[in-house]
């Protein structure tokens, strides 16, 4: 049987691109975890995500930000029960990026099921033909669909616990 593009990694824990394990404790660092972020509108969020992944990535600021928003304008990111996944792939990168915010006040998002977004995680990734950004938008996205999951991440106060959710180890 032939493996997939996006198998398991064979000690179960890690998601895999091609036999490579994606290490989201290496997309999502400890300082790239915010907490009650006082952003007003879905443009400033973006931005503000920009910013954080320039400075993570060493990619310019304008690049990201005009990457984030033409994805966003493709379709909305936002991908239902208060989540969105802005995410961008670019040429400038050797590899992924994330980061993730929890909003004070829900925002209006244009998601799919129409409320509001308080939980934004964004990825920047390679523009490469491998499956890196996908493979780590689909192991966030499962987080992110476990309700227990989501209701611990509105409810704390520690960005060490919130980031333990997200990448699934230790923090």
């Amino acid at each position: 049987m032939a493996r997939s593009a996006h198998a398991e990694h064979p000690c179960g824990k890690r998601p895999c691109v091609a036999g490579k394990a994606v290490n989201l404790e290496d997309v999502f660092p400890p300082n790239f975890v915010r907490l009650d972020l006082g952003i007003l509108d879905k443009g400033h969020v973006l931005s503000g995500m920009a910013k954080l992944l320039a400075s993570s990535s060493g990619a310019p600021v304008a690049l990201i930000e005009s990457a984030l928003l033409a994805r966003e304008n493709l379709g909305s990111t936002g991908v239902g029960a208060g989540v969105a996944l802005p995410h961008a792939r670019l040429h400038a990168l050797n590899a992924t990026h994330g980061v993730f915010m929890r909003l004070a006040a829900p925002i209006a998002f244009d998601a799919i099921d129409g409320k509001p977004v308080d939980l934004v995680c964004g990825i920047i990734a390679p523009d490469e033909p491998n499956a890196a950004l996908l493979t780590a938008l689909s192991a966030i996205s499962r987080a992110l669909r476990d309700e227990s999951k989501t209701a611990t991440l509105r409810g704390t106060y520690d960005p060490v616990e919130a980031r333990r959710i997200l990448v699934g180890g230790e923090g």
